[in-house]
C-alpha cells in the first residue's frame, strides 16, 4: 500500500527514520487548537489525519500507534478496518468512561471524589447545599452550576443535569497527565474568573484558569499515590489527564478525568516519546531526540507567548 506523505515528512525522515512513527487522529473542528496551528511543529513528528483527509485518500499505514483525539473518527477507521485496534491508544468505548456521568460512577465508593448521584430528588437528601450540578457531557466548566438553596434548586433545568455532587471549597488544583499510571505532565491551575474560583456563575458561562507548568520533581507524594489508584481504576485509558484539588484539611479530591486534553508547552512531544517507547519496545533514536528537542523549544516558546491574544500571560513555567 501506498503510503501519502507531506513535502514536509519527506526532509525529516531523511533526518531520521524515528519521525513520523505515531498517527494523530483528531478533527480540526473540535478545537484542541495545540494540535490543529498551522505553525505548528505536531507537523514535524506526528502522523496527522484529519476526517477530511480521509475522505480525499483512504490510505492509512495500519502498522502504526495510533493517538485517538477524536472517538467518532478513530472508530471509522476501526469499522473501515485501517486500523488495528491494538495499536490505539484509547479505544473510543474506553473513552466514555471519562465523561462526567460515567466518570461518577466508576468513582462511587472511593474517597477521592466529592459526595455525588444521579437523581435530583435524592441529591437533596443526601448531599443538600450547596451543591455543584453538572451536565455529562461539556468541558471548562460550561454547563455546571453551583445551587445553593432550594429556589436556585427549583429554577435550574434539570433536564440538562445528570450529575449533582458535594460542594468543596478548595484551596489548590492541578491538571496531570498520566501515561498507563505514570505522571509525566504537570500544571498547576489558578482560577481567573468567579466560575473557575467558586463554581458560582451563569451555566454558559466558561471556567478560566492560568496554567504554570511545575517541576515533575517537585510532585507531592499525596497526589502521585491518588493518580496511583485512580489510573488502576481508568486502566483502559492509557492516555489519561486527571483534574485534582486540595481542600482546607489537606485532602485530595479528583475533580474530573479527560481522555482528549489540551496539549500545551511540549508536552506533544512528550506524548510522542511516550507512545513510541510504548509501542516500538525502544527509545527514539538520538537523531530523532535531537529534533524533537527543536520541536519542543519553539512549542514552549509558542505557547508562553500565546497562540491567542487572550491566552498571553495565561502560561508560565516554574523557575
Amino acid at each position: 500500500m501506498k503510503k501519502l506523505k507531506l513535502f514536509e515528512q519527506y526532509l525529516n525522515e531523511k533526518k531520521d527514520e524515528d519521525l513520523f512513527k505515531v498517527c494523530l487522529l483528531y478533527d480540526p473542528d473540535y478545537g484542541h487548537r495545540f494540535w490543529s496551528y498551522k505553525d505548528y511543529s505536531t507537523d514535524k513528528f506526528f502522523v496527522k489525519l484529519t476526517p477530511e483527509e480521509y475522505k480525499k485518500n483512504k490510505d492509512v499505514d495500519k502498522s502504526l500507534p495510533v493517538l485517538n483525539y477524536n472517538a467518532d473518527f478513530t472508530q471509522k477507521l476501526i469499522d473501515d478496518g485501517k486500523i488495528d485496534p491494538k495499536n490505539v491508544y484509547n479505544l473510543p468505548d474506553a473513552v466514555k468512561q471519562s465523561n462526567k456521568d460515567n466518570f461518577h460512577k466508576l468513582m462511587d465508593g472511593t474517597p477521592w471524589v466529592p459526595k455525588t448521584c444521579h437523581d435530583s430528588k435524592k441529591a437533596l437528601k443526601d448531599i443538600g447545599f450547596p451543591m455543584i450540578a453538572k451536565p455529562s457531557e461539556g468541558h471548562s466548566g460550561e454547563g455546571i452550576t453551583v445551587l445553593k438553596n432550594q429556589k436556585e434548586f427549583d429554577s435550574a433545568d434539570h433536564s440538562k443535569l445528570d450529575v449533582y455532587s458535594e460542594y468543596v471549597d478548595k484551596t489548590e488544583e492541578h491538571r496531570f497527565f498520566v501515561f498507563k499510571g505514570k505522571i509525566w505532565f504537570w500544571q498547576e491551575r489558578t482560577p481567573t474568573n468567579d466560575k473557575a474560583k467558586t463554581g458560582k456563575g451563569d451555566s454558559d458561562e466558561r471556567m478560566m484558569f492560568d496554567y504554570k507548568r511545575r517541576k515533575l520533581e517537585k510532585l507531592p507524594q499525596d497526589y502521585q499515590k491518588v493518580s496511583d489508584e485512580v489510573s488502576k481504576i481508568f486502566k483502559d485509558l492509557p492516555y489519561l489527564c486527571l483534574d485534582m484539588m486540595k481542600d482546607k484539611s489537606g485532602k485530595v479530591y479528583v475533580i474530573e478525568t479527560n481522555a482528549m486534553p489540551g496539549v500545551p508547552f511540549d508536552s506533544t512531544v512528550e506524548a510522542y516519546k511516550l507512545i513510541f517507547k510504548d509501542f516500538y519496545k525502544r527509545e527514539p533514536s538520538k537523531e530523532c531526540c535531537d529534533e524533537l528537542q527543536k520541536c519542543a523549544d519553539h512549542m514552549n516558546k509558542k505557547t508562553i507567548d500565546g497562540y491567542r491574544k487572550y491566552d498571553k500571560g495565561r502560561f508560565s513555567v516554574e523557575k
